[in-house]
């Protein structure tokens, strides 16, 4: 494993700086304010004005909010404005853990269902299981929540408890118990495995505190079962640490080699190259992307790209080149600040074109290619002024996000209306919770995942039933194809698995139905 000691951390820098407060004085004359103040209290003035003066009651705090947001879009779209509760969630998402109950949870019929809790967690060690009902919190009976309305309720620092009253199936009562927050970590790497007997995969979801360890444990787990060819998939991952991004790409490439460096007005460049004794620097690689894999994970599939060190396999990414620092304000708001732009090896800044002031078209682009998507057309317009060679002499281009070497166009992922209103929907998955929730006796003669997997199977019944129980919640039924009928058997078998044994078995059968991933196997 590579050390990290590369460029500093600038997502995670917090600088306490100054917020000049402006004032006014009321004259003899009614209305009659000062009015000398330089420019730079102009915006304070105002505030203070329409504070004082504005026909209807205003709340100062979210005016200021407000400005300061205003303020920053007419600079690019990614310098941003934060409030406290805002830069608390962001950095919980992104230290890798969180201080809560440790469940996972899913919000059916307006109800909390608990879907796992996490092994040696506060929940399981209390007797809290898998397929009970919270119905009331701290006595607070919940209604129309919301994923936000739960996180808010469950998770707390660390030490503190919360009465959670449960209905369990088979109780006639409900059951209270009472938790004591701890700290829960979150994993990165979604998951790892073997594809088959030489290949390995790793799905990463974000470049959060912990992701390099994460991904070295992975490989050198995935190493030791032999293997000898790696799909990376970093396909709908928004980014996350610049160092992370760092310590990841320096598994694959050899000593000397450039991986990224940034370079800003007043910070000058900072390169950072590769270290010896990365984990997987021989070998055949591929990393895969689409149009959500942004940042960090750009930065990664720039990297392995320009050194010719693997093929980059899926669609056209985000288009994310610029770098942010974070400063903390008194009120532990934030500011993230694009203050550099980062540049691929061989010197290209992937960054997609913006117009300052204007956040909403430079999102509504990336919309677009959505709205075409069945056009299968995600090429842009290459301006031969961005034009770059690879360390082998290929052309690549900046302005636009990571071109993939091999293009997955959209096509592939077409499903039959009626199958994608299941799956999106979510009634799959709500009729396989409901499954296990009132078969858990039965489910119980399989002694662990591996044996499920090998064992169990979905009948035609059951299958029967799934189609039912969604026509009762709107979805009409309709033939589905030979092949998508068995999509949905394996679906699912894996929902079932993952509700009774982990994440980990959802995605051993979730893989096979990947076309994406079957694609890049073959490319291999």
């Amino acid at each position: 494993m590579k050390k990290q000691s590369y460029i500093p951390l600038i997502v995670a820098v917090s600088i306490v700086v100054g917020m000049a407060i402006g004032f006014f004085v009321l004259s003899k004359g009614r209305n009659n304010l000062n009015t000398s103040y330089s420019k730079s209290s102009k915006i304070n003035y105002i505030l203070e004005l329409i504070d004082k003066e504005y026909v209807d009651k205003t709340n100062k705090d979210s005016l200021t909010d407000d400005a300061i947001r205003a303020l920053l879009t007419e600079l690019d779209p990614h310098s941003v404005y934060m409030t406290a509760e805002e830069v608390k969630k962001e950095n919980e998402s992104l230290k890798g853990n969180f201080d809560g109950i440790g469940v996972q949870f899913r919000i059916i019929d307006d109800t909390i269902a608990v879907v796992r809790t996490v092994s040696g967690g506060p929940s399981e060690k209390v007797g809290i299981m898998a397929g009970d009902r919270i119905v009331k919190v701290d006595g607070r009976t919940l209604k129309n929540i919301t994923n936000d309305t739960v996180l808010h309720l469950l998770k707390g620092k660390r030490g503190t408890k919360v009465k959670l009253s449960i209905k369990r199936k088979s109780v006639n009562h409900l059951i209270d118990y009472t938790v004591t927050r701890d700290i829960i970590k979150t994993q990165a790497v979604r998951y790892s495995g073997m594809l088959n007997a030489n290949t390995g995969y790793i799905k990463l979801e974000e470049f959060t505190a912990t992701s390099h360890d994460e991904v070295a444990k992975a490989l050198a787990d995935l190493s030791k079962q032999g293997m000898t060819q790696l799909i990376f998939d970093l396909r709908d991952n928004g980014g996350g640490y610049l160092d992370q991004a760092i310590a990841i790409a320096d598994e694959f490439i050899t000593k000397g080699d450039l991986i990224v460096y940034t370079d800003g007005r007043f910070r000058g460049r900072n390169d950072a190259y590769a270290t010896s004794g990365g984990l997987f620097e021989q070998g055949n690689l591929i990393i895969m992307i689409n149009e959500m894999s942004a940042s960090a994970s750009e930065i990664v599939s720039g990297c392995v790209q320009d050194n010719d060190r693997g093929k980059i396999i899926g669609r056209r990414t985000f288009g994310k080149g610029l770098v942010q620092e974070q400063r903390n304000l008194p009120d532990n708001s934030a500011i993230r600040l694009t203050i550099a732009r980062y540049y691929t090896p061989s010197g290209r800044c992937i960054q997609r074109p913006y117009v300052k002031g204007d956040p909403d078209q430079y999102f509504e682009d990336f919309i677009n290619r959505f709205a075409n998507a069945e056009n299968d057309a995600d090429t842009i317009k290459h301006d031969e002024k961005l034009k770059y060679k690879t360390k082998k002499g290929r052309t690549v281009y900046g302005g636009g996000g990571i071109e993939p070497d091999i293009t997955l166009p959209y096509s592939i992922l077409k499903r039959s209306t009626y199958f994608n209103s299941l799956f999106k929907n979510g009634l799959i998955y709500k009729y396989c919770f409901d499954y296990v929730d009132n078969n858990r006796n039965m489910l119980k003669q399989y002694a662990n995942g591996k044996e499920f997997l090998n064992k169990y199977k979905i009948d035609n019944t059951i299958y029967n039933n799934l189609l039912v129980f969604a026509a009762k919640n709107g979805v009409e039924v309709k033939k589905l194809s030979d092949k998508e009928a068995q999509e949905i058997k394996q679906l699912m078998k894996g929902y079932i698995a993952q509700s009774l044994y982990g994440d980990e078995y959802f995605y051993q059968l979730y893989i096979t139905l990947d076309t994406e991933l079957q694609m890049a196997i073959h490319n291999l």
